[in-house]
């Protein structure tokens, strides 16, 4: 696994309002949902960390636009958006599947007062069921309500399992 702040690719806290939740929270969502690739952002949507994605990967336009488009509307909608890279308007559906060699399935999650959490995986590894995802939002408001931000990303993941 990759995490951007160990690749020192622009990763500077600037805030305390725990800092770490986020990077916690990724973890805990992908070790719940398999996904390949995580990030997340603030409220400003900077990227904060990143799990399995390099600097290169999100300067391109390919995929930094799109998930930062994801990102931005989980934020401004205040709900999760659940989606794929390829086929973000139905009226433009291939009629082959020419172009499903590169599909993958998206998920970006708004985390209330902190930013907001992408994960993608390809779609030959299954999508991330819609039941998850919904359980992963109630953890994640639970948790911001309950004023529990400090909790490891082990503390997060076991969190999971209570919630129903």
């Amino acid at each position: 696994m990759c995490y951007l702040s160990e690749l020192a690719i622009g990763y500077e806290p600037e805030e305390p309002m725990n800092e770490n939740f986020l990077k916690n929270f990724m973890i805990a969502a992908k070790k719940i949902t398999h996904a390949e690739r995580c990030m997340v952002v603030d409220t400003d949507l900077k990227l904060r960390d990143t799990i399995n994605i390099d600097r290169a990967m999100i300067e391109s336009t390919a995929f930094g636009e799109f998930a930062m488009e994801c990102l931005r509307e989980a934020l401004k909608s205040d709900d999760v958006v659940i989606t794929n890279n390829i086929i973000t308007d139905p009226s433009d559906a291939p009629t082959t599947n020419t172009n499903f060699a590169n599909l993958r399935v998206v998920v970006a999650m708004p985390l209330k007062g902190y930013g907001a959490l992408y994960l993608d995986q390809h779609i030959r590894s299954g999508i991330i069921p819609k039941q998850m995802v919904d359980r992963l939002m109630r953890l994640a408001n639970h948790l911001i309500d309950g004023d529990r931000d400090d909790n490891s990303s082990d503390d997060i993941y076991d969190s999971y399992q209570d919630i129903e």
